[in-house]
């Protein structure tokens, strides 16, 4: 199945907007007071962002690509390749467009936080997180906003999805007997009653099958898009 970046999905996974806005919306910031003259200096060669998708009117850019293979880098330990990337914040992109288009609220700062922390737990200690961060590149800030897009992104989906996804008993069942069941005991672990896992069984059918309908949705939407992905290296 497709990741949703989401990502958690996050995501959210998902989980993709506060911090990365896309091109045009990025246009039109007003420009800084220019500094007082003084001495020259070297300057630091600028490096000018390029284009990595259009979408319509929109684009996306080879930072927003960079910044999530980094971010894969941090948590998966390895990037997808620059084509998985781009198909993923294709589908981020869509996933904003309507939500903020329906004034979706967007997750707390505390709510943001419970993420980074829970983010900071896969790593023995906050000192070989901040290496991590070092050695890839990316800030805590940039950590967090993209945590805040996947867990914005996660929520709407299954706001959007949820209330036409129904799970039967059947299928309860189904998976109890054909998954669950033999899972544990080719592991050798005791298989647990199905009234005890019932419900971790209809939540997990549940995410499953509004994962299938957001992938469908998805397709359906880019469809209808024009959408053109730039050459690599060329900035358009």
């Amino acid at each position: 199945m497709r990741r949703i970046c989401v990502t958690p999905i996050l995501f959210f996974c998902l989980p993709l907007v506060a911090g990365a806005q896309t091109g045009s919306s990025r246009a039109g910031a007003p420009l800084s007071p220019a500094p007082a003259p003084g001495p020259a200096v070297p300057q630091k060669p600028t490096e000018v962002d390029g284009i990595a998708v259009r979408i319509g009117n929109d684009v996306l850019t080879n930072s927003e690509v960079r910044e999530l293979q980094d971010y894969q880098r941090l948590v998966e330990g390895q990037a997808q390749d620059r084509a998985k990337v781009m198909e993923e914040l294709v589908d981020q992109w869509i996933v904003q467009t309507e939500a903020v288009a329906t004034r979706f609220p967007h997750p707390t700062a505390d709510e943001v936080s419970l993420e980074f922390q829970a983010l900071l737990k896969q790593f023995p200690s906050r000192e070989q997180f901040q290496a991590r961060l070092a050695q890839i590149g990316l800030t805590q800030d940039e950590v967090r906003q993209i945590l805040e897009r996947q867990l914005y992104y996660i929520r709407f989906l299954n706001y959007k999805f949820h209330a036409a996804t129904q799970v039967t008993g059947e299928q309860i069942e189904a998976y109890y007997q054909q998954d669950l069941a033999p899972s544990l005991r080719k592991r050798g672990l005791t298989v647990p009653p199905l009234d005890q896992v019932e419900a971790q069984i209809r939540q997990l059918l549940t995410q499953e099958a509004i994962n299938e309908k957001a992938a469908q949705w998805l397709d359906e939407a880019k469809a209808r898009l024009r959408i053109v992905i730039q050459p690599s290296g060329q900035g358009g």
